[in-house]
């Protein structure tokens, strides 16, 4: 906006009005003011209510923003009006004006469109857990620009819009359950049925596991060490940490009792003595 178009708009205005007429202007104005913001708000407050559980939080903040944002125009408007101002000789300055803040704001505006795209496409949502590269949390908020997470260390971390549509996006509590794989290894010389068996029963004597569907049992590799199993049990998604640790504890324990034992790399010295 050019100040110097405002600033003589005011000065006239000011000595073409008497000081009771201005006086009773600017009561007028700051009352009609007062009026719009009040509509406003008061429709942002009813389409509010109307609009819970009808749609998402984040469509919900958007509309209710867009709202907020047209009354306080309006009233600048109104303002402008009162005060003679030509209007349009400052919106055709503040749209140069919007488009040199533009090309200085593209990283912004990327984002903010990456926004729109994320609040359309609703990949999460608010309390969800989510990975982000290399980062992991839970969803505290989605904005126009960023999307703020706390990760399970408790540190706040804001990603702005434009990475999260770049990446590789994992929603780790989309659905209700999830199946937490373990990768273990046992000697060559061991009854894979056998330990088939206890891995299945430990499941089942967890109070975590889901009986369905059922643990997934497997040969991945044939490795160095021995043989490389794949473990596979379903939990409820708000039960990671609870089984993760007792299903470990649970499968170390057990196979303590039937003596079943966890390869590991060895390595051999041998050291040959002088005998001359």
């Amino acid at each position: 906006m050019d100040t110097t178009i405002l600033s003589e708009a005011v000065t006239q205005f000011s000595e073409e009005t008497k000081p009771l007429d201005l006086i009773v202007r600017i009561m007028q104005t700051l009352v009609m003011v007062l009026i719009i913001l009040i509509v406003f708000n008061l429709i942002q407050f009813i389409l509010g209510k109307v609009l819970k559980g009808r749609i998402s939080e984040q469509r919900t903040f958007i509309v209710k923003k867009g709202i907020r944002y047209t009354g306080l125009v309006m009233a600048v408007l109104f303002v402008f009006k009162t005060m003679g101002i030509d209007t349009s000789a400052i919106l055709g300055a503040a749209g140069v004006a919007g488009i040199v803040f533009g090309f200085a704001a593209q990283t912004s505006m990327s984002s903010f469109i990456s926004g729109l795209f994320i609040l359309s496409e609703r990949p999460f949502q608010v309390g969800d857990a989510i990975t982000v590269n290399t980062i992991t949390g839970i969803v505290m908020s989605m904005d126009l620009l960023s999307v703020k997470i706390r990760t399970y260390d408790n540190l706040f971390v804001r990603i702005p819009n434009e990475t999260i549509i770049k990446s590789n996006l994992i929603t780790v509590t989309r659905f209700p359950i999830r199946r937490m794989d373990l990768s273990l290894t046992v000697p060559y010389a061991e009854n894979l049925e056998r330990v088939r068996d206890v891995l299945l029963d430990v499941a089942a004597q967890n109070i975590y596991c889901l009986d369905n569907p059922p643990p997934l049992f497997g040969i991945d590799k044939f490795d160095r060490t021995g043989v490389v199993l794949l473990f596979g049990v379903w939990f409820e998604k708000t039960n990671y940490w609870n089984i993760r640790n007792s299903i470990l504890i649970g499968i170390k324990q057990r196979f303590e009792q039937e003596h079943i034992e966890i390869p590991y790399q060895k390595i051999d010295i041998c050291i040959k003595q002088d005998v001359s």
